[in-house]
Order: C-alpha cells, then sequence, then structure tokens
C-alpha cells in the first residue's frame, strides 16, 4: 500500500518536476503536491501547510533553495528538505549540508530519491518524538521547582494568615458580626475595620490556593471537584491577562462535581483563557467577549466546559496543528507554542475529551468533557453550623501564634490546651490525659504530623482516631500517601471556622473520666 506523502515541489520546469513525482511514486508513495517557483508562493504555501516533506531545485531564475530553506528555519519548522539540481559542483553541495540541508541529487541520478525520502521521514519522526520528550521534561522540571518554590512560599503566608483570620474571627465572633457584610452599627467604624480586614484576608487566603492550584499539574491526585471553582480560580490568575482586552461572561449550569485533579485542570483553564484573550484584537468594540459556558451532557455521565472568544478565530487548515509542540499562531517571541499541546496532554491524563470549533472572522470555542461524579454537596447542616460543643481539644502545632489564635476562637465551652511540641503532647497522653479532638500540624521541625501519629498510635490507639490534621500548604507525595493510608483529615491553613466545627462535630465526645 502506497505511503501518502503530502509534497512541497519549489521547481520552474514542469518537466522536472514530473521526473520527481515518478521517482517518488516508484518508490511507493502516495503523492499530493503543490508547485511553486517564487518566494511570495512559497511563503503563501507553508501557510497553508502542514507539509510531510520539501524537495526544491538548487537554482530558479526568482528564487533558490537556501533562500527556501532559510524561510523554513526561521518558522521553526523541521522537516525533510532535499534539494535537487541539474548541476552541482562538491563547494556547493557541502555549503548546503552545512546550511542543514539533508541530502542533495542530482537530476540525472534521481534512483536513491525514494530510499533518501524514506531516510528522512524517519529521521524527522525521531527527531520530533524527541522535541517532544525533551518538551514534556523540560516542563516537568518546571513545574516541580515551581511547585516546591510555592509549597514553601504558601506555607510561611499561610501560618500568619491563619493566625490573623483566627483572630479576626474571634473578635468579630465577640462583637456579634459573624458575617462579612456591613456593620449592623453605621457609626461603628471599628466594627467595619474589622469587616474589611477579615474580607482582605479572604483574598489573600484565595490568592495563595490559586498559586497552589496552578503549581501542581503534575499532582496524580484525583478526586470529585467543582469545576466552577477551578475556573474562578484560574480566572484570577488570569485576570490581569484577560481584563483590559474583553468582558469575561460566565454562564454556569453544571450541578454535578468532575473527577480530575486541581493542578492540571487549572492549567489547562489558565491556558484557554491566555489564548482566548490574545485571539481577541485590541481596540474598541462592543465584540470583545470571552464565555465560560458549563452543563450536564445528558446521557453521557459528563461535564461539558466551554470556554468561548470573539476572536479572529481559526483556519480549517490548522485546527489539528494548533496541538503540535511549538507551533504558534501568535507572532515571533510571543507564544511558545507549547500551551495547547499541553492542555492535551492534561485532559488525556484526565481521562477528558478535548477539542475546539472555530469560524473564521467569529471566534473559537474550546471544550473540555469531563467525568461527572455526584451532585455538589449541600450546605452543612444547622447541626454543623452551631457553635462548637463542650471539647477537650489539644492543639499541637510549632507556631505559638496559630495555636493561641484557634484557643481564643474556640474558646469557652472548649477547654482549649496549646502545645508547640509533639513530645510534651506525647507525655501527657502517657501520663493519662485525653482528649476529644487533636489539631495537629502537619509540618513541624522537631517531629513532624505523621511521626506524632505514628507514635501516638503505638501509645493510645483510641487518641490517634481523634487527630485533625493542619497544612499551611507545604504537602508533599509523601505525606498526600500518609494521609491517604491513615484516612484521617486534613484542614488548610487559613482554616474555616465551620469546617473546623464540622470535623469536630462528627467526633463523638469522650466521657468526663477519661478527659481527667
Amino acid at each position: 500500500m502506497a505511503t501518502p506523502l503530502k509534497l512541497l515541489l519549489v521547481e520552474d520546469l514542469e518537466d522536472d518536476a514530473l521526473l520527481v513525482l515518478r521517482e517518488l511514486r516508484r518508490g511507493g508513495y502516495d503523492i499530493t503536491h503543490t508547485r511553486v517557483e517564487t518566494a511570495e508562493a512559497f511563503t503563501q504555501a507553508l501557510d497553508q501547510g502542514p507539509w510531510d516533506a520539501i524537495i526544491a531545485d538548487y537554482a530558479l531564475p526568482r528564487f533558490d533553495a537556501l533562500a527556501a530553506f532559510r524561510l523554513v528555519k526561521q518558522r521553526g519548522l523541521d522537516l525533510p528538505f532535499l534539494i535537487v539540481s541539474g548541476q552541482m559542483g562538491e563547494d556547493t553541495a557541502v555549503a548546503a549540508m552545512k546550511a542543514g540541508v539533508h541530502d542533495f541529487l542530482l537530476k540525472d541520478r534521481l534512483g536513491r530519491l525514494g530510499p533518501a525520502m524514506a531516510r528522512e521521514l524517519r529521521e524527522a519522526g525521531v527527531r520530533a518524538e524527541r522535541r517532544g520528550m525533551q518538551e514534556q521534561l523540560l516542563l516537568s522540571d518546571r513545574l516541580a521547582s515551581l511547585g516546591l518554590l510555592s509549597a514553601s512560599v504558601a506555607h510561611e503566608i499561610n501560618n500568619p494568615l491563619a493566625s490573623l483570620m483566627a483572630n479576626l474571627d474571634f473578635l468579630l465572633e465577640e462583637r456579634g458580626e459573624q458575617d462579612t457584610g456591613p456593620a449592623e452599627d453605621p457609626d461603628s467604624e471599628q466594627a467595619q475595620a474589622l469587616i474589611d480586614s477579615r474580607m482582605c484576608a479572604d483574598r489573600i487566603r484565595e490568592i495563595v490556593r490559586d498559586i497552589k492550584v496552578f503549581s501542581r499539574p503534575e499532582d496524580k491526585q484525583r478526586g470529585p471537584l467543582d469545576v466552577h471553582r477551578v475556573l474562578d480560580s484560574s480566572l484570577r490568575m488570569a485576570w490581569n491577562h484577560v481584563s483590559h482586552r474583553a468582558r469575561v461572561l460566565k454562564e454556569y449550569n453544571a450541578t454535578s462535581q468532575v473527577l480530575g485533579g486541581e493542578g492540571p485542570l487549572g492549567q489547562i483553564f489558565l491556558n484557554l483563557l491566555i489564548n482566548a484573550a490574545d485571539a481577541i484584537a485590541d481596540g474598541p468594540g462592543t465584540a470583545r467577549e470571552i464565555r465560560l459556558v458549563t452543563r450536564e451532557e445528558e446521557g453521557t455521565g459528563q461535564v461539558r466546559v466551554e470556554v468561548h472568544d470573539t476572536g479572529r478565530g481559526i483556519p480549517q487548515e490548522l485546527r489539528e496543528r494548533i496541538f503540535e509542540p511549538f507551533f504558534t499562531t501568535k507572532p515571533v517571541g510571543v507564544g511558545t507554542g507549547l500551551g495547547l499541546s499541553i492542555c492535551r496532554r492534561l485532559a488525556l491524563e484526565l481521562g477528558a475529551q478535548f477539542g475546539v470549533e472555530s469560524e473564521l472572522g467569529r471566534g473559537s470555542v474550546f471544550h473540555l468533557l469531563l467525568p461527572r461524579v455526584d451532585a455538589l454537596e449541600s450546605p452543612p447542616s444547622r447541626e454543623l453550623l452551631a457553635p462548637a460543643q463542650p471539647r477537650c481539644v489539644l492543639v499541637l502545632d510549632d507556631d505559638a501564634m496559630v495555636g493561641r489564635a484557634l484557643q481564643r476562637l474556640l474558646g469557652t465551652p472548649c477547654d482549649v490546651h496549646v502545645l508547640v511540641q509533639g513530645t510534651t503532647a506525647l507525655a501527657r497522653v502517657a501520663a493519662g490525659q485525653r482528649f476529644d479532638v487533636i489539631l495537629c500540624d502537619l509540618l513541624m521541625p522537631e517531629m513532624d504530623g505523621p511521626q506524632f501519629y505514628e507514635m501516638l498510635l503505638q501509645l493510645a490507639p483510641d487518641q490517634a482516631q481523634r487527630v485533625i490534621f493542619m497544612t499551611g500548604g507545604a504537602v508533599t507525595e509523601h505525606t498526600r500517601a500518609f494521609l491517604d493510608s491513615t484516612g484521617r483529615p486534613c484542614l488548610d491553613k487559613p482554616i474555616e471556622l465551620q469546617k473546623l466545627r464540622a470535623q469536630m462535630a462528627a467526633l463523638p465526645p469522650l466521657e468526663a473520666r477519661a478527659r481527667a
């Protein structure tokens, strides 16, 4: 069976072109070709690609093979480029090979054209595979470094932020201002200042959370996700790039959670939002919009997510090439050509379908079909939102400010003990003291959370089942595996009071004498 070959042929003589095509057909190729003679025609043909190979006559009246090869290299294309010539001296051939041309042949000796083409196509495929591997390794290395850096930064920010938010919540509850709406007393500047400070702290928490999500695209954890929360997080990350180019509209109609990982999904959405903004031309106009749409796909068990833009659109012949690594329609120096290829790879790893519809002059729609899980969680019941029940609580955190803030926040009717060392906490348990709840930080310098838990499990297994972990963000693969194996809950700092109370309410109180 003949091998399909899409060939761009640079040749001014029809008879010579026919000789080249005949020889390739004898070599087992089913050829689709375009013949050009000038630089302008060659450039236009490159735009209409992709091509499998290029064969060029060495010298034409208004063009030559080396000029054509330079144009190919300027576009970053790596495909077989062969020169044929009626006459070609040794010096000329050496110069062509030094420039990077893959092979040259004489027109009266075209017998080896078929084997030469097969060899160059094979080697081009090997180079493409190697580039793909290098791109994945480079991306993985950069993202791993970014993940470590952001996890460290998040941890350093979240600890003082946890103390700040817990103290603000304590002060607001003391004043009876549990919500973050306007103060009941319009003349109370202090109350309004507290509410404003709490709202600003919330914004800081969201920023840190967004950085953590984006920096973990290789996170293999999969679970139920609220796709709207991940979309909103990516939008916040892209806002400075998007907001001056287009207005963003949301049509969130999905009611189910999806199966996926926050990191990969967040990166897909971020790339799509940036691409949508880049596709929309600068300047006035009312049609500069980016629409985010979600909906249930009836009968498929999937949720469909769409990113619409009113940009220039994608030509039909380029709609598959845009997913190739290093291919970009953006100006030189603006895009790397990796964004959409990464999106497709991450989507496949998530078990999702990824595609595009587009119309020139009317914009594009990138869509993602994600596996559906259960309906979004119901709001917490009134029992879980109620004030904390009497509990004997141990807070184990090497940052004493975090412990004191939680002590104030839980306050009466809880009896809260704050410790900064795991050895001290173990000594108290060994002496017979028992706690209804043990809030334990995952990352501590002398004895970390997992080490404390393992020793507590040997010392008092019943107390180990009352541990609720806390983390400022520095969660490694090892600690994730640990949490999965123990099944113990873990709350992100800054800790949300209602989530903490819900976890505490799930633990039955100890008998009074057991606490003594």
